[in-house]
């Protein structure tokens, strides 16, 4: 063999070579875009993932927000009625207080007036 056939089948072979890494080259660039179509569709449910939790925290928030408010008027309305109790059992308590002395000083004149009236008989019956 001379050296220009020993050149042309070096060619050949490099040409094969060529089309082999070709080939591979391609073969990845496929496998790459396979694999970034599915990261993409895996990112895009992710992304749509992360838009409904958003979403839902939003809700979320806002239910708390609307249970904060109720939570408050009860409070309110509960510590409003809780100091209207305390008034009127202080009331009672005292209007109970005045009765009794009520009570006590009519019996005090009872029995003062009883008491004159059994003078009063012991003496003329003396």
């Amino acid at each position: 063999m001379n050296k220009e056939d020993l050149i042309l089948q070096k060619l050949e072979t490099m040409e094969t070579d060529l089309k082999d890494v070709r080939s591979e080259v391609k073969d990845v660039r496929s496998e790459v875009n396979d694999r970034m179509d599915k990261i993409k569709s895996k990112l895009e449910v992710v992304n749509a993932d992360f838009a409904e939790m958003k979403v839902n925290q939003a809700k979320q928030a806002g239910d708390l927000h609307t249970l904060e408010a109720k939570i408050d008027g009860k409070l309110e309305t509960l510590e409003t009625k809780l100091d209207g109790l305390i008034e009127n059992t202080r009331d009672r308590k005292l209007e109970t207080n005045e009765r009794w002395k009520i009570g006590g000083i009519i019996i005090s004149c009872a029995v003062a007036v009883v008491s004159l009236v059994l003078s009063i008989l012991t003496r003329m019956g003396q």
